[in-house]
């Protein structure tokens, strides 16, 4: 009996590779984005994640037709950069509602069903929830909060035998970055700082990983039975966020002020 996963963002970049991988590894797999999407690998349902509605009756219709549910791969997210005063009111709502909201909507949605199969809970944060990136703001605090709530649920749902862990991609080179809303405006306070700053970001995602080296992690932890609460891609990154984790809160937030 394959496993079913429904992988939100499925239509790109980390979700697309994620979702096309699984596939290929023999599991049932579910994607889910806005867009309408056609694909050969796996199958596609167009639907906004913040619209709860349409995302419970699709884990319902999912599971009435496989009988089971076993993995939940929170994805889909977007960025916004630029200098906090410039957000606007309805920018703050977006991000927060697109990348924090509807993970802790989903997942309330879905552990009925994983409770069943004693299935998995995997939300994509990021290295910039533990290592905050300035000009970034809005984007290291939806991901940090995400780390927060999947420590806080893996402790209430721990005796129904779900699992629940956080992936911490660091740069990659997907469509992430055109996408990437940006707040930025020309000043005198900020000067350039903040076109040098996303610059900065936007250069080292392009030049970052491969979407397919996160697929391969997430696909570990699928397997994994007991996966630890959050696992970093890559060496350098896992390196990054220990050293993050054992020096000073000032001297890390210091070098990453001259970095970004």
């Amino acid at each position: 009996m394959k496993k079913v996963v429904i992988i939100t963002g499925a239509s790109s970049g980390i979700g697309l590779a994620t979702a096309s991988f699984l596939s290929s590894k023999g599991y049932k797999v579910y994607g889910i984005s806005r867009r309408e999407f056609i694909t050969p690998d796996f199958v596609h349902i167009a639907c906004d994640v913040t619209d709860y509605v349409k995302m419970s009756q699709i884990f319902s219709e999912i599971y009435n037709h496989e009988g089971h549910i076993d993995v939940l791969v929170n994805n889909a997210g977007i960025g916004i950069s630029g200098a906090v005063e410039y957000l606007k009111d309805e920018e703050v709502e977006k991000i927060f509602s697109v990348n924090t909201k509807s993970v802790i909507m989903l997942c309330s949605l879905i552990i009925p069903y994983l409770r069943k199969s004693k299935g998995k809970i995997i939300n994509i944060s990021s290295v910039a929830a533990p290592i905050a990136i300035p000009f970034q703001s809005c984007y290291s605090a939806t991901k940090a909060s995400i780390e927060a709530f999947s420590l806080a649920l893996s402790n209430e749902v721990k005796k129904q035998k779900i699992k629940v862990c956080c992936v911490r991609p660091g740069d990659t080179k997907t469509g992430f970055t055109q996408n990437r809303l940006k707040t930025d405006v020309e000043n005198d306070v900020y000067g350039d700082k903040i076109k040098k700053s996303v610059q900065k970001m936007e250069k080292d995602e392009q030049n970052g990983k491969s979407p397919l080296t996160v697929a391969k992690v997430v696909y570990k932890v699928v397997k994994r039975k007991n996966p630890p609460p959050a696992v970093t891609v890559g060496v350098g990154y896992k390196f990054l966020c220990l050293l993050a984790k054992i020096l000073p809160t000032r001297f890390v937030n210091f070098i990453v002020g001259k970095l970004y």
